[in-house]
């Protein structure tokens, strides 16, 4: 099991340190970035909008940290497969030269 003092190692060796992620650290206010960290004592994970506030509806509270952590990375993976299809979708409406 990954646990949040690893999570970094995890992103690099999945390709997903490119995405905007703030790992135990709620309080700054970086825009669309996925966070994950404790809130008084409670492990939560939560997405910060393109303001760099915390978006209400995207917090959730976890039993512990392994959840926590399980639910980072699949949020993670989950923006990178979107990414992956923006992109794909961007190149095939490109005119032709």
């Amino acid at each position: 099991m990954t646990r949040v003092s690893g999570l970094e190692a995890e992103l690099r060796a999945a390709g997903l340190e490119h995405l905007n992620s703030l790992i135990g650290n709620t309080t700054l206010p970086v825009p669309d970035a996925l966070v994950i960290g404790q809130l008084d004592g409670v492990w939560v994970t939560f997405r910060r909008d393109e303001r760099g506030v915390l978006e209400e509806r995207s917090l959730m509270k976890h039993p512990d940290e392994e959840a926590a952590v399980a639910e980072f990375l699949d949020k993670l993976r989950n923006r990178a497969r979107l990414r992956q299809m923006e992109a794909l979708l961007d190149t095939d409406q490109e005119p032709d030269v």
